[in-house]
């Protein structure tokens, strides 16, 4: 009987030190900091369009007075105009090429330094003009699409002018 005793005890405190022993300490949880003093920024200004983008969206504006036109998006390099145009749906393509050959007389008709304008009706092409555009537009340097105007200017195949 002293044995079972014994036994039992041994067997209990084992259990007790295993069950205590084994459980995880709960650490009290770090304190919040405290809030951070906010000083109060000025907003950024808008920053002020290049001459490079007005002239741009001059354009473009010129560029759709064009009858056929329904946008037109520009980026200019240099001496010459990257044009993408958006004309109205059924349009035939041999009135696509008359509708480019008045835009690019009309682009040249109201800024005289433009010599070579570059016009395209694809859709792709479109669209990397306005990323370029955009870009130009929100204050960064037309050198940093060197490489994005380089491949449009590959890519533009239809009504190019130069004078």
């Amino acid at each position: 009987m002293k044995k079972i005793l014994v036994l039992s005890l041994i067997l209990s405190l084992s259990l007790s030190l295993a069950l205590g022993g084994c459980s995880t300490t709960k650490k009290p949880a770090p304190k919040p900091a405290p809030p951070a003093k906010m000083t109060p920024t000025p907003s950024p200004a808008k920053k002020p369009a290049t001459s490079a983008h007005t002239r741009a969206t001059k354009l473009a504006k010129a560029a759709e007075k064009v009858e056929g036109v329904k946008s037109a998006t520009v980026v200019i390099t240099d001496s010459t105009a990257m044009v993408g145009l958006e004309t109205n749906p059924n349009i035939e393509a041999k009135k696509t090429e008359e509708i480019k050959t008045k835009v690019a007389d009309e682009i040249k008709r109201a800024d005289t330094s433009i010599k070579t304008v570059s016009i395209t009706t694809d859709p792709n092409l479109i669209t990397r003009l306005k990323k370029v555009a955009q870009g130009i537009k929100e204050g960064k340097p037309i050198s940093s699409f060197a490489d994005e105007i380089a491949e449009i200017t590959r890519r533009i195949t239809p009504k190019t002018k130069t004078k």
